[in-house]
């Protein structure tokens, strides 16, 4: 049953309320009245409950930021039955309600932060909306304002698995305290965040949470990438070609610009244009070499029987990737 505080806003404010649902129809023709409904007697009820007993005086500001962020989900078929991501609306039962304080201070902004942050998550292959929830649910409520629990959500976010989120995430991290951060990174070095940020500037492939130095700096670290048939990406096995720092993908017609980290990976639509301009350029450094299922570098040998042949390999400073024709998924092997 909606609380009555809930309800009197929306009878308070209804011409206003029934307006915005019209507009947000038109823009999206199959949005229910009934599931929209439904949507705001559980959902945003639940938000509108927990900001009731935190900041009553902002219930009001609440309820329009969250039914204008429920007419875009709903209608875009992002929230409410049928969901295609059903982690956004858990989202906000699991972080917008538990850190109400901080969201009745700027939610036209937090809201659809969060509901952004989760769809981004949930619509990446292999990155975590599960544990950028786990951990938001935790240490969002400790924010005391906006800005920290916007920077909280980046930390968050690049820790679960947006590779590419890696610079602003370490920017958002230098104005975090130092235990929050920490903890988000699930380090286990006891080393102050100044000097491990160097770490993680030095090296993608720095783990904080490995207390013992890997015996290799030359090592497979993950495998990305899969069939699109399986939900991944790619049409025919991939090749790879490389710019400078930048690594890319081919499969089919199709092509991608690829960002990589201990966190996770990340692939971003790029051109046939930007990827033939890269396979201009050598793709392997001075003294990297590879061989048939062998890789050479720095004094050291690798063998992927597994993958047979190794069809293409690229490298950027840190980070070497190689694809096979037996594979839909590029194998990243850390140079650093």
């Amino acid at each position: 049953m909606p609380s009555p505080a809930f309800i009197s806003i929306l009878r308070s404010d209804r011409d206003e309320f029934n307006a915005r649902f019209a507009a947000a129809r038109h823009l999206h023709p199959d949005l229910e009245p009934d599931v929209f409904g439904e949507f705001l007697t559980t959902t945003v009820d639940e938000l509108a409950q927990a900001v009731e007993k935190a900041r009553a005086d902002r219930l009001g500001d609440v309820m329009i930021a969250a039914y204008d962020a429920g007419l875009q989900l709903v209608g875009q078929r992002l929230a409410g039955p049928g969901s295609r991501f059903p982690c956004i609306e858990e989202a906000w039962r699991r972080v917008l309600s538990n850190a109400a304080p901080v969201v009745a201070t700027a939610p036209g902004q937090l809201i659809p932060s969060v509901c952004n942050a989760v769809h981004q998550l949930a619509s990446t292959a292999g990155a975590r909306p599960e544990q950028w929830i786990d951990a938001m649910e935790k240490l969002g409520r400790e924010c005391e304002d906006a800005a920290t629990f916007l920077r909280l959500g980046q930390l968050c976010a690049w820790r679960a698995g947006l590779a590419h989120f890696r610079n602003g995430a370490l920017a958002a991290a230098d104005a975090l305290p130092e235990s929050l951060v920490l903890t988000i990174l699930g380090a286990k070095i006891r080393t102050p965040w100044p000097a491990m940020r160097e770490q993680f500037l030095a090296s993608p492939w720095f783990n904080p949470g490995n207390e013992t130095k890997p015996s290799s700096a030359v090592r497979a670290v993950a495998q990305v990438g899969t069939f699109k048939g399986y939900g991944g990406l790619f049409i025919e096995p991939p090749t790879v070609t490389a710019s400078g720092e930048q690594l890319f993908a081919r499969s089919d017609s199709e092509y991608w610009l690829l960002t990589a980290d201990i966190f996770g990976a990340t692939f971003h639509r790029s051109s046939v244009k930007e990827f033939e301009t890269a396979n201009q350029t050598p793709k392997l450094p001075h003294g990297l070499e590879v061989k048939g299922s062998r890789i050479a570098v720095a004094g050291e040998r690798l063998d992927f029987p597994e993958l047979g042949e190794i069809a293409s390999a690229a490298a950027n400073t840190h980070t070497l990737a190689i694809t096979s024709r037996l594979t839909h998924a590029i194998t990243l092997i850390a140079l650093k």
